[in-house]
């Protein structure tokens, strides 16, 4: 059996104060903990449901593998149902913001949804778009939620906070903006870096951002829906710029 101090501390790790004094976070599922793996980030403890038995990427890992009962897996799990494995990693490799030689980068201006924000994340990676900076108001990468949502791709997206506004005002490439009224993303032409904007579920791009736009792009609608949730809209803009 855990004892109960480990199971307590692999649950605090669902508060973000006690992920970063403690620079952990936790995956769940065969899935997602073995695209982490894949991609070269090493967990510094896996936790298996006694007599699961493994895949050699897990099997030939050089870490403590702990086999647990299904209770102490629920007991320890962030989801409504947990998986058979649970992982705790150490926090990605912080990387400063390059500028990028060609592509694009994605900026979110308060992406507060966990969901949509490691949607997007998986989104970028999809594309094949390198950096995404984010305010310093948008979702915590390590948020449980945004985790799970990435499917194992923040390990292959690099993504910086910073205050959106000095890097804008430090930015040199073009900024395209998804808003409301705009041109039609279908079609349009551009070469070379650029950066697409995404603003806020509710409340879109601030003012002091869309004053910077170079070019304000919108998806036509066809229906009545109010607007789209900013994961599908970055899916769709994304589609049309990097796959026209």
């Amino acid at each position: 059996m855990l004892p109960k101090t480990e199971l307590k501390f692999i649950k605090s790790l669902k508060d973000k104060k006690n992920r970063y004094a403690e620079r952990l976070f936790v995956t769940e599922g065969k899935k997602l903990t073995g695209d982490l793996i894949a991609a070269g980030v090493l967990p510094n403890k896996l936790y298996v449901v006694r007599g699961l038995e493994l895949e050699n990427e897990f099997a030939s890992l050089p870490i403590a593998i702990e086999e647990v009962s299904n209770s102490e897996m629920e007991q320890m799990s962030n989801l409504q149902s947990a998986r058979d494995v649970l992982a705790v990693f150490p926090f990605l490799e912080e990387k400063p913001y390059q500028v990028p030689v060609s592509g694009l980068v994605l900026a979110l201006d308060t992406i507060q949804d966990p969901g949509n924000f490691g949607t997007i994340l998986r989104l970028a990676d999809w594309y094949g778009v390198k950096a995404v900076v984010c305010s310093l108001e948008t979702a915590d990468l390590y948020n449980p939620k945004v985790i799970q949502a990435t499917m194992g791709s923040l390990a292959r997206v690099q993504v910086n906070y910073m205050d959106l506004e000095l890097f804008f005002d430090e930015n040199r490439l073009p900024v395209f903006g998804a808003v409301m009224e705009g041109v039609n993303p279908s079609g349009f032409k551009w070469n070379g870096s650029a950066i697409l904007l995404i603003g806020n579920e509710g409340k879109g791009i601030r003012p002091t951002l869309d004053s910077k736009l170079t070019k304000r792009l919108s998806i036509p609608r066809f229906g009545y829906a109010e607007s789209l949730n900013a994961a599908v809209a970055t899916g769709i803009v994304l589609d049309n710029l990097l796959n026209p």
